[in-house]
């Protein structure tokens, strides 16, 4: 009778401790999981905030102060959602070259999954496939003048605060998205140069 009972104590005992193994072992793969997204996510907002502005510091390259006319100012779109400009930077080579190319940040809809993306298009052409930036949901623009006051007055704007919503689907939740929020200001650093300031 006794060695029955300590049969089933150590049935009992190994069952619990194997239990405690297995939760211990998916807990782990959960969390590296979790560590992974999460890593993902923080470098891909890196990566848009170094494109953002990089894009926004070629604002008016090779334009001069006086070169730009009042019907064709350096920023010809500067809503709070799009920005379109001109310069003599080439996005898709990262160049300066000898003819004048539009740039322009829009906000669209995707046609998959990805819910929205934000388009960087040069010439009305969309770059690809540096120019579709994904996983953003919400994209709000405000512009600066060279004294720091917000303007709606597209030839003084010297600089812009960009919000953008990033949006992922949560592996664990799919009914909860996860969202992250970047805020940052890029300055038109050319303008800048051309001021002297």
């Amino acid at each position: 009778m006794g060695v029955m009972l300590d049969v089933i104590g150590g049935i009992i005992i190994g069952g619990t401790l194997l239990l405690m193994v297995m939760t211990f072992q998916l807990q782990l793969q959960e969390n590296a999981s979790r560590l992974y997204y999460t890593g993902s996510m923080i470098s891909h907002m890196d990566e848009v905030a170094g494109i953002i502005n990089h894009v926004f510091s070629m604002v008016g390259i090779g334009y001069g102060k006086d070169q730009a006319t009042e019907n064709e100012t350096v920023c010809m779109v500067a809503t709070e959602n799009t920005i379109k400009f001109r310069t003599f930077w080439d996005y898709e080579k990262d160049d300066i070259s000898d003819t004048a190319h539009t740039v322009e940040l829009v906000l669209r809809d995707a046609e998959d999954d990805w819910g929205r993306v934000l388009n960087v298009i040069q010439d009305g052409v969309i770059i690809f496939p540096m120019g579709h930036i994904l996983h953003i949901e919400d994209m709000k623009l405000r512009y600066y003048n060279k004294d720091d006051a917000i303007t709606t007055n597209r030839k003084d704007i010297m600089s812009a605060e960009v919000l953008l919503t990033f949006r992922r689907e949560s592996p664990w939740r799919p009914d909860q998205p996860l969202r992250s929020n970047l805020q940052m200001k890029c300055y038109f650093m050319n303008r800048y140069l051309q001021l002297g300031a």
